[in-house]
């Protein structure tokens, strides 16, 4: 897998004039090249690709959670209380239809082993309170960027998702109450630029030319010579031939 500086100047190497030219900075190729990688694995992850790899998505190995009220994110009055993240997460990338999360796990601390919670929605657990049943199974769901969980003794959660901001260093290595500390101080201080960027192998070559095509249109106003059909941007001879 790629570093995200490594990506950065396979963009630069593409065309001579976005490897001399000094106005257009990494981080600005950095984030070209993160937005069009986000639209082509969401193209992928709505087909229902990648959901089982194990390098596409970030796991949060520890996210503390705190026990409020059930009325702080929703406007349903009632005694039970939830679970909350004590932190707000980095945007999440979304799909067609719901968040591309590939899983939430309770953290067991005696055990070292969890349960994966199921997916819901706020107003989905709230029908389920006002059924006469009880209640066994745990749910999450996420609002005003928050995670929600709705077993409010659940301290903490390994939490499995496709990030499109980078994971701040307090939710990546937090000293949290689980006692989960693998990480080394070379991770802790690490640029996000030498990070490993998780981009499929088979899309890496599309999103080089997505992301140097679009710098160029963007800087020097360079269309590109393709059009969608893969033939030549000029425009078609109309005259006739007599």
């Amino acid at each position: 897998m790629s570093t995200l500086r490594k990506l950065v100047s396979d963009v630069r190497s593409m065309h001579k004039i976005l490897s001399s030219d000094g106005l257009i900075t990494d981080r600005a190729i950095a984030s070209e090249i993160k937005n069009d990688a986000f639209m082509l694995i969401k193209r992928e992850t709505n087909l229902r690709k990648l959901w089982a790899t194990d390098t596409l998505f970030t796991t949060i190995p520890c996210l503390e959670m705190c026990e409020v009220p059930i009325s702080e994110c929703c406007d349903y009055v009632d005694e039970c209380t939830i679970a909350r993240s004590k932190e707000k997460l980095p945007r999440i990338s979304e799909g067609n239809y719901q968040y591309v999360i590939q899983g939430v796990y309770s953290i067991n601390a005696l055990s070292g082993k969890g349960t994966k919670l199921k997916e819901s929605t706020v107003n989905r657990f709230i029908n389920t309170l006002k059924l006469p049943v009880i209640k066994k199974e745990a749910y999450y769901w996420i609002s005003n960027g928050y995670l929600y969980v709705s077993n409010p003794g659940v301290q903490a959660v390994r939490f499995v998702a496709l990030f499109e901001e980078d994971v701040p260093n307090s939710l990546m290595y937090s000293e949290c109450s689980c006692g989960t500390r693998n990480y080394t101080n070379e991770d802790y201080c690490k640029n996000p630029l030498d990070k490993e960027f998780s981009l499929p192998g088979y899309l890496e070559k599309q999103v080089l030319e997505l992301a140097s095509q679009k710098l160029l249109n963007t800087y020097f106003r360079i269309k590109s010579d393709i059009t969608e059909n893969n033939v030549d941007g000029q425009a078609p001879n109309t005259s006739n031939n007599s």
